[in-house]
C-alpha cells in the first residue's frame, strides 16, 4: 500500500527509511483496526505512535469499571520494536521474578499515578527527568485505557497532534471491544471517564456494529462507530482522498467533495448535480460571492464542528492549528441529520493526517533531489545514490548529461526548477533537477539521443514566457564518477554563452573548441589576459578607427594564409589584403611569418569571434 494514515515527523531520512517507516505504520494501524483482543490493540497502538516520533514505550492500561490495569506487552510490540521502557511491565497477578526492586517500585509508583488520573492526557516528567506522558484513550466521555510514552527530547507540535489522532482511533476500536463484550452500562455523566450510553451492544453484524434489540443511542453509537471504522479502513486502502470520499458518500447518501485551502476543487464522490462544483480537478479560484463561504470557514474554525454554507454542509480539515483544506457534504434540501453531520467530521478527522502527509511529502521531495543532484555534482555520491534515485523515480544507470541553466529576470529557486521539470515532462526527457546558488542544475537521461541544450532551452523559454536565458551542457556520462566533470563542462559552456555576443540561446561544451581552456574565474581572467596581449593594440585601433582590422586577421589565419582566399571571403582586391596585414603587423608589432606568432594569433581571434562574433 502507498497510502499512510499517519506521516512521521521528526528529523529528515533518506528515502529509503521514510518507506520502511511508513510501511512499518501501515502494518501497526491494520493490527490496531483488525485487533480482536484489548492488550494486541493497546501495544499496537504504542508501537504505531513510537513510529511516529521520538517515543519509547512505557506501559499501557485498560480501564475496567473506572479501575486502570496494566497490560503487558503483547506479540505485536515485540515484532515492531515499540518495547517497554525503564519501568518494568508487570502481569496483573504481580510483580515478574527477576524484576529489580527500584523498577518495581517505579512501577508501583506509575499505577498509582494512573489510577489517580482523571480521564485525561497528563504530563508526568518530573524537572530534570524524560519527557513522560499519560495518554488517555477516549471514546466520547468514556475513558477506555492509557498509553505512557517518553521521549529524551520534547516532542514537537506535529508529533503530538500525531500521537493525539492515534490515540482517538485507538479508543474507538477499544470501545467496539467493550460493546463486543455487552460491557457497556450506563453511568453517571458527572463521574470522570465514564460512558453516558443507555445501553448494551452486545451482538455484532457483518462490519457494522447493530444490536437486535437496541435502544436509540446504542444503535447510534453503534453506527458511529462502524463509520469511523470504515472511514479509517479506507484511509488505509491506498485510495487516497477518493476513498475516503466515496466511503462517506456511501455511509450518507449524499455527494461528497474536498478543496484546499484556497478552495480549488481536489477529489469528488457521488452524483454531480448543477449546483457550483464543477469537475475534480478544475482551476476553480475564490470568487467575490465566496466571501460568504470564507466567513462559514472562519465561523468554522472558531468553534467545533461542520457549518451550513449555502447547499452544502462544510468541515475544515486541520492539524497542529494548520488549515489543510476543507471536506463538504451536499445538501441543497438541507436533509442532513445529526449522523451524516458526525460521519463528515470523523472524515475530517481521516483526512488531516492524510493530507498533512502528503504537504509534508511535497515539501520533502524537492529538497531530496536537489540534495542528491548536489552529492552527485560535487562528486559525494556514494552507492547508496542508486537506491534514493530509483526511490524518487530515476535510474543512474543509464549513461546522462549534466546542463545548467540561468534565466536572470525569470522566477529563481523553485520556481525555475518547477519550469524546467514540466518543459521535461512535455519533451519526455527523464531529468533529476537540483540548484547550486542561482544556477539550476539537471541531470538529463538518455540512450543515443539527440543533444538535449536546443530542444530545453525553447521548453523552458516557453514555461517561463522570455528567452532571456542560457542553457550550458556537459559532456556524456557513463558512469557516476564522470558526473562532476560534465558539471564543469556545463558550467564552462554556459560561461562562454553569457559572455558572447548572443548570450540567449545553448551551448554544449563539445562546441566550444579551442575555447574548451576558457574556464571561470582565474582561467577565465587568464583567457582575457590572452586575447588583450595578442589582439590588444589591433582592437584598440579598430575601435578608434573604425576599421575592420582584427576581422581580416581572423580570415586571413582561417584560411591558410592565403592572400586569395581572405580576398574572396572579405571581397576585396588582393593587393588590399597585403596592405592590412602589413598595416597589423606595424600596429601590433607581431612578425607574421613566425609560425609560433601566427598560432598564437589563431588561438587569439579564435576565442575572441567566440565571446564577441562579428556582424
Amino acid at each position: 500500500m502507498d497510502a499512510v494514515l499517519f506521516p512521521t515527523t521528526g528529523p529528515l531520512h533518506s528515502n529509503p527509511q521514510l518507506e520502511a517507516a511508513r510501511h512499518a505504520l501501515l502494518r501497526l494501524v491494520t493490527v490496531i483496526l483488525d485487533g480482536d483482543d484489548e492488550r494486541e490493540v493497546l501495544w499496537g497502538a504504542m508501537a504505531a505512535i513510537a513510529a511516529t516520533g521520538p517515543f519509547t514505550a512505557e506501559a499501557a492500561y485498560a480501564v475496567r469499571h473506572g479501575l486502570a490495569r496494566r497490560c503487558p506487552p503483547g506479540p505485536v510490540a515485540a515484532s515492531s520494536g515499540a518495547r517497554s521502557g525503564s519501568a518494568a511491565v508487570r502481569e496483573p497477578e504481580g510483580i515478574p521474578n527477576g524484576e529489580a526492586p527500584a523498577a518495581a517500585e517505579a512501577a508501583e509508583r506509575l499505577d498509582q499515578r494512573i489510577d489517580a488520573l482523571d480521564g485525561s492526557s497528563q504530563n508526568l516528567h518530573e524537572p530534570g527527568g524524560p519527557w513522560t506522558r499519560a495518554i488517555a484513550l477516549r471514546y466520547r466521555a468514556t475513558c477506555l485505557g492509557y498509553l505512557v510514552v517518553r521521549s529524551l527530547t520534547t516532542p514537537s507540535v506535529e508529533e503530538t497532534a500525531l500521537t493525539d489522532l492515534l490515540a482517538q482511533q485507538t479508543g474507538i476500536v477499544l470501545a467496539r471491544l467493550t460493546g463486543r463484550r455487552g460491557e457497556l452500562a450506563t453511568r453517571s455523566e458527572n463521574s470522570p471517564g465514564t460512558l453516558s450510553a443507555t445501553g448494551d451492544l452486545s451482538q455484532t453484524k457483518s462490519d457494522s456494529f447493530t444490536t437486535e434489540p437496541c435502544d436509540g443511542t446504542a444503535c447510534a453509537l453503534a453506527s458511529r462507530l462502524a463509520t469511523n471504522e470504515a472511514l479509517s479502513r479506507a484511509a488505509v486502502s491506498g485510495r487516497g482522498e477518493a476513498g475516503i470520499l466515496q466511503t462517506l458518500h456511501e455511509r450518507t447518501g449524499f455527494a461528497a467533495l474536498t478543496e484546499d485551502r484556497f478552495g480549488n476543487s481536489q477529489a469528488w464522490a457521488g452524483p454531480r448535480g448543477s449546483g457550483p462544483q464543477s469537475g475534480v480537478g478544475s482551476d476553480r479560484r475564490p470568487k467575490p460571492e465566496d466571501r460568504r463561504r470564507d466567513a462559514a470557514m472562519h465561523r468554522a474554525r472558531r468553534r467545533p464542528g461542520a457549518v451550513r454554507e449555502r447547499d452544502r454542509l462544510v468541515m475544515p480539515v486541520e492539524m497542529a492549528g494548520e488549515l489543510l483544506g476543507v471536506v463538504a457534504l451536499v445538501d441543497p434540501d438541507q436533509r442532513a441529520a445529526e449522523a451524516d453531520t458526525s460521519a463528515l467530521e470523523q472524515a475530517a478527522r481521516v483526512l488531516a493526517p492524510l493530507l498533512f502527509h502528503e504537504r509534508r511529502l511535497a515539501e520533502l521531495e524537492p529538497r531530496l533531489r536537489r540534495d542528491l543532484v548536489d552529492r552527485l555534482v560535487s562528486g559525494e555520491g556514494t552507492e547508496d545514490v542508486f537506491t534514493q534515485a530509483a526511490a524518487l523515480g530515476h535510474d543512474l544507470h543509464r549513461p546522462l548529461k549534466v546542463a545548467v541553466l540561468e534565466w536572470p529576470g525569470a522566477p529563481e529557486g523553485a520556481a525555475l526548477c518547477d519550469a524546467v521539470t514540466r518543459a521535461a515532462a512535455r519533451l519526455r526527457r527523464d531529468v533529476l533537477v537540483g540548484s547550486r546558488g542561482a544556477t539550476t542544475v539537471v541531470l538529463v537521461a538518455g540512450e543515443n539521443r539527440r543533444d538535449p541544450g536546443d530542444e530545453l532551452y525553447l521548453a523552458v523559454a516557453d514555461e517561463l514566457g522570455t528567452g532571456a536565458g542560457a542553457v550550458g551542457i556537459g559532456g556524456r556520462c557513463e558512469v557516476l564518477a564522470d558526473v562532476p566533470h560534465s558539471y564543469d563542462e556545463a558550467v564552462r559552456a554556459l560561461a562562454v554563452r553569457r559572455r558572447s555576443q548572443d548570450p540567449y540561446g545553448s551551448t554544449t561544451f563539445d562546441e566550444l573548441g579551442l575555447c574548451r581552456m576558457m574556464g571561470t574565474g582565474e582561467g577565465e581572467r587568464e583567457t582575457d589576459r590572452f586575447v588583450q596581449v595578442w589582439l590588444g593594440r589591433l582592437l584598440d585601433y579598430d575601435a578608434s578607427h573604425h576599421t575592420d582590422l582584427v576581422m581580416t586577421l581572423s580570415r586571413y589565419l582561417e584560411s591558410g594564409c592565403s592572400y586569395d582566399a581572405t580576398s574572396e571571403i572579405l571581397l576585396i582586391h588582393r593587393s588590399t589584403v597585403r596592405y592590412r596585414l602589413q598595416r597589423i603587423g606595424e600596429i601590433t608589432g607581431h612578425d607574421l611569418g613566425v609560425v609560433e606568432t601566427r598560432l598564437n594569433l589563431h588561438i587569439a581571434t579564435h576565442i575572441r569571434n567566440v565571446l564577441d562574433p562579428p556582424r
